[in-house]
């Protein structure tokens, strides 16, 4: 065989693999329930930043976990942590529940775990009622080498309370404190987000709907009625030294219907992360490909 068929050849099967590792696989979401904190961390951890001391979680069996497969499932990037107001273990898709539309209370099954846990005096502030089943992780961080600098990291919000309990008093609410001030927005305003601030009618560009009825569904594979888009956290101009960071999740006037947040694995990070950019192993797999391929046209 000429040795430029061969190269052809081997170019192709090449441009195969690498297709394969830049498109992430189809697998299901598969969720790994944990209650530690030392866990949660280590999964959100990114490049520039590291741990200071002990980790502290509030929560009960199953309310939290790592997962793997999220592309596959519609949340908007691969793995990372999960804090929800009830049981991780309902959240793998599909969703059948409906049809819903705005203030209709109706439709069914739908996911909800009552914990009948407290809430959070903070998180009350945010959804203008009391909250429920709180579940909370905290650590301190600081940036590698000492210095200051800006976080970013990368989270989508969740829940069973859209679409039919938009604009009522079951406003579920989550937060992100760095330093004890919250950094979960609405993109462009100051505004917490909660089931009332971002919906499909109110700041939509950033909701994707999942529940069939008055708004058309995405049907992604996971069982919440609603998400937001990909989002980004970000506290610019951190000072150099140690700080706190606390991730809140509850729910709001009861302790039905759950919500959860995701937030993406190793983007806790002094550097913005693309979240549709391959994992870092398969990112390297790639490199080491393309850097044979190049070695075997000069040859």
């Amino acid at each position: 065989m000429k040795l430029s068929k061969c190269v052809s050849i081997v170019k192709t099967v090449l441009a195969g693999v690498v297709s394969g590792l830049v498109v992430a696989p189809a697998y299901a979401l598969v969720i790994t329930p944990t209650n530690s904190g030392d866990t949660l961390v280590s999964s959100l951890l990114g490049a520039g930043i590291q741990a200071v001391g002990a980790t502290s979680y509030t929560g009960v069996t199953n309310q939290s976990a790592t997962f793997t497969g999220g592309n596959a499932s519609g949340i908007g990037f691969n793995d990372g942590i999960l804090l929800t107001t009830g049981s991780v273990l309902q959240v793998p898709g599909p969703n059948n529940n409906g049809p819903e539309t705005l203030g209709g209370l109706q439709g069914g099954p739908d996911i909800s775990t009552p914990l009948n846990t407290p809430g959070n005096a903070f998180l009350d502030g945010l959804a203008g009622a009391g909250t429920h089943d709180v579940a909370r992780l905290a650590f301190s961080f600081q940036f590698v080498g000492g210095g200051g600098g800006d976080l970013f990291f990368n989270f989508v919000f969740a829940s069973e309370e859209y679409v039919d309990y938009v604009n009522t008093s079951f406003n579920d609410v989550f937060a992100f404190r760095v330093d004890g001030v919250n950094v979960a927005l609405v993109p462009g305003t100051n505004l917490p987000i909660t089931i009332n601030n971002l919906n499909p009618v109110n700041h939509a560009a950033f909701y994707r709907n999942n529940v069939a009825g008055q708004f058309a569904s995405l049907n992604l594979d996971n069982s919440f009625d609603g998400l937001t888009t990909v989002l980004t956290a970000q506290a610019s101009g951190l000072g150099a030294g140690v700080h706190t960071m606390e991730f809140l999740i509850g729910d709001t006037s009861d302790s039905i219907f759950d919500s959860g947040v995701f937030i993406q694995g190793g983007t806790f990070s002094n550097v913005p992360t693309d979240p549709a950019l391959p994992e870092p192993d398969s990112l390297a797999l790639v490199v080491l490909v393309l850097a044979g391929a190049a070695r075997l046209r000069r040859r």
